[in-house]
C-alpha cells in the first residue's frame, strides 16, 4: 500500500492516526510533514497504482 501523499515524513501515516510511532532508522518519533519531493513520488505512486488496476 501506498503512504498518503501528506503522510508523516518518516513513516508515511496520516497525521489523524499518528500520535508518536516507532520506524526503524528514526526511532520514536511525532509527525512531521513530508517534503515537496515525498508527496510528488507518493502521487506518482498512487496514480501508477491505480493504473495498473484499470489496466
Amino acid at each position: 500500500m501506498t503512504p498518503s501523499p501528506n503522510g508523516c515524513r518518516h513513516c508515511g501515516l496520516d497525521l489523524r492516526e499518528h500520535m508518536q510511532r516507532w520506524k526503524t532508522g528514526t526511532g520514536w518519533h511525532k509527525w512531521t510533514p513530508p517534503t515537496q519531493d515525498q508527496i510528488k513520488t507518493r502521487m506518482r505512486a498512487r496514480r501508477a497504482a491505480r493504473t495498473r488496476k484499470e489496466t
